[in-house]
């Protein structure tokens, strides 16, 4: 339907309807977009500047005929307004949230990338740019609402990229955004991604102060192709550059970071079988950097695998804090198993360092099947276990550096702080209740039908999250 025409009556404060005291406001195209389909429109705006300016009512125009159904006494992100459209009645909702609408004439697949338009805004300035765009993930490929990863372009002929910056995000040309489709209150990710950020910094902090240790991210409301796709993470990537990791130079190589990618031997530390650098897998893992020319570099991780799998306990106590970096390995068994994060072992992490003759690192990564949920979002109740591998078996075995003292101290170390009871709870109703009050569920619902019961989803979450701390205290405590 072609839009041709115009009014949106808004009328506040209205104790005299005729006012001339009326403030005229006209939207950025780019600040709100009509779903036909689920008769939906969605307009971000920043509703607290049109309170308290004296003025009796707000006239906005969009182009498109639309008209409330209703008197409007003021505007709320917490409640839709029903408004009249070329005799249609849709729900239009305000929203707080970045808005992205993605445009493209092709069809969306896994892969290639396609050309598309894409524009954000937030904070009442807009970004418009070239994308290639293509669904990803592995199960979430079968969910109704897809994942898409984002390559920004100069020139889509070529493909020439773009670096673009959202917020406090990194400045980068490659983007995801996650459609948080298997987790049912939308928030497991975005909670466990922010609170590595918070409890672990790289250990070259002083050589780059810009490295990260992990994601970042932040909420946005999606549109494709004039459809609204609800609520989604948009999400930096792992790669060298986040991390700060040294530069292949002159044939040789100084920065590493492998992805474990799959339960074939090597990320769980079950087997080191022998490795051809003309293949971009070996035993597990994804060679993200340096792959030049073709080749992958397996030397170094090979041995290092290999030492942690065949060495003996004595070699092992002295040398692995030169192989691998004790306070990561520490805070990453620490950070997954307070989230029971069944499937980060073995595969769904990264494998990195900073600079040759450096330990290794582990980067967190797919962290959605958390908190009592699996990857498909289906709940497992169980809180009174601890996950390991057999890296983590054997520091906890042998002791490295006094590492099971460490390991105890550092967990109530982190219990007074970012780790008690009141920061997570306090955090993770913060995150579900701007998601309730602002209609976000709401707004899930419609698009994708889902029964959420808010209320049952996050009771289950607490009361999990309870107990699998009471027991995590425990064990720690009887450490030795």
């Amino acid at each position: 339907m072609k839009i041709r025409g115009l009014l949106l009556y808004v009328f506040l404060f209205c104790s005299v309807l005729h006012s001339q005291n009326v403030k005229t406001i006209v939207p950025k195209k780019e600040s709100y977009c009509v779903d036909e389909k689920n008769n939906i429109i969605i307009w971000y705006s920043s509703i607290s500047k049109y309170k308290n300016e004296g003025f009796t009512g707000i006239k906005a125009t969009f182009n498109d005929n639309l008209i409330f159904s209703e008197e409007v006494k003021e505007l709320s992100y917490q409640r839709s307004f029903e408004v009249n459209r070329n005799g249609n009645l849709f729900k239009l909702y305000f929203t707080e949230s970045p808005l992205i609408q993605i445009n493209t004439s092709e069809k969306i697949i896994d892969d290639p990338k396609r050309d598309a338009t894409f524009s954000i805004v937030r904070d009442s300035l807009v970004k418009s740019a070239i994308v290639g765009i293509e669904h990803r993930g592995n199960i979430s490929l079968k969910f109704p609402k897809k994942s898409y990863d984002l390559e920004f372009w100069k020139d889509p002929d070529i493909q020439e990229s773009e670096d673009m910056q959202f917020g406090n995000l990194r400045e980068d040309d490659d983007w995801i955004l996650d459609g948080l489709y298997n987790e049912p209150l939308r928030l497991r990710s975005y909670f466990c991604n922010k609170l590595w950020l918070s409890i672990h910094k790289p250990y070259y902090l002083d050589k780059e102060p810009e490295a990260k240790s992990g994601i970042d991210l932040m909420y946005v409301e999606v549109f494709v192709n004039k459809a609204y796709k609800g609520v989604y993470a948009l999400t930096e990537q792992v790669d060298r550059k986040l991390l700060k990791l040294k530069k292949y130079k002159k044939g040789s190589v100084y920065g590493e970071l492998f992805k474990a990618a799959s339960y074939s031997g090597g990320p769980s530390y079950k087997s080191a079988p022998k490795y051809r650098n003309i293949f971009p897998h070996w035993a597990g893992y994804e060679m993200e950097y340096p792959f030049i020319n073709y080749k992958s570099h397996w030397k170094n991780i090979h041995k290092y695998t290999k030492f942690v799998i065949k060495s003996k306990e004595n070699s092992f106590k002295k040398k692995i804090s030169k192989k691998f970096y004790l306070d990561n390995a520490i805070d990453y068994f620490l950070f997954v198993n307070l989230i029971r994060a069944t499937d980060n072992l073995g595969k769904n992490f990264y494998v990195a360092r900073y600079t040759k003759q450096t330990p290794y690192f582990n980067i967190p990564w797919d962290l959605d099947g958390v908190l009592g949920v699996i990857q498909d979002g289906k709940r497992i109740s169980t809180t009174d276990d601890v996950l390991s591998n057999e890296l983590f078996d054997k520091l906890l075995r042998v002791n490295p550096n006094n590492y099971r003292q460490r390991l105890k101290n550092r967990w109530f170390e982190l219990r007074k702080e970012a780790l008690s009871d009141q920061q997570l709870s306090h955090t993770l109703r913060e995150n579900y209740d701007f998601f309730k009050n602002n209609k976000i569920y709401e707004r899930e619902v419609l698009v994708w039908g889902s029964d959420i019961k808010l209320h049952d989803h996050y009771e289950y979450l607490e009361n999990w999250l309870e107990k699998r701390l009471v027991f995590l205290d425990t064990y720690f405590e009887k450490l030795n």
